[in-house]
């Protein structure tokens, strides 16, 4: 019960900001190692080579992992994430959408451990209320005489009557 476009979209951008960031922090040690020198041994041999071109293969290769390590980390904490706000704001479009049908004979509630739990107890209330505000009304209407009207208040009566039908309760 989640918007799978909002959750695509979360977890592209988050690991996203998480590659780009990788990027950016490699990109500014090999920058501030390059006016530097080191000494190493290689195949037996003294090489001695820019200090950012010596660590540039296991700058990437961290990057690299890093960037795999995060992302995965960064795909399964949006997941949870998306699915605890995403989830009860998916769930509460459907039931507005329900009650915007006119059925009040719906409650409105999200899994207790999901956020938003304060607007879906609000909205709940909101359609209880209207619920028993339509329930008094169309009461009342049904209470009222029918002969000695005019034919202008009979009709209205007929109009607030058909608008009150419109609702099931």
């Amino acid at each position: 019960m989640v918007k799978m476009q909002f959750q695509r979209n979360f977890i592209f951008k988050f690991s996203a900001l998480i590659i780009l960031t990788s990027l950016i922090i490699g990109t500014i040690v090999y920058a501030l190692s390059a006016s530097s020198m080191t000494t190493a041994f290689e195949n037996s041999r003294l090489v001695i080579k820019s200090t950012s071109d010596f660590i540039l293969p296991f700058l990437v290769i961290s990057c690299l992992a890093g960037i795999i390590t995060s992302g995965i980390l960064a795909i399964l904490i949006t997941l949870f994430i998306s699915h605890r706000i995403a989830g009860p704001i998916y769930r509460l479009e459907k039931d507005i959408a329900e009650v915007n049908r006119g059925n009040l004979n719906i409650d409105i509630h999200v899994r207790a451990n999901d956020e938003l739990q304060d607007l879906a107890k609000s909205l709940d209330q909101l359609v209880k209320s209207i619920r028993t505000s339509v329930l008094e009304l169309n009461k009342e209407l049904s209470a009222l005489p029918g002969e000695p009207l005019s034919n202008a208040d009979r009709q209205r009566l007929e109009n607030a009557k058909n608008l009150l039908k419109k609702f099931k309760y």
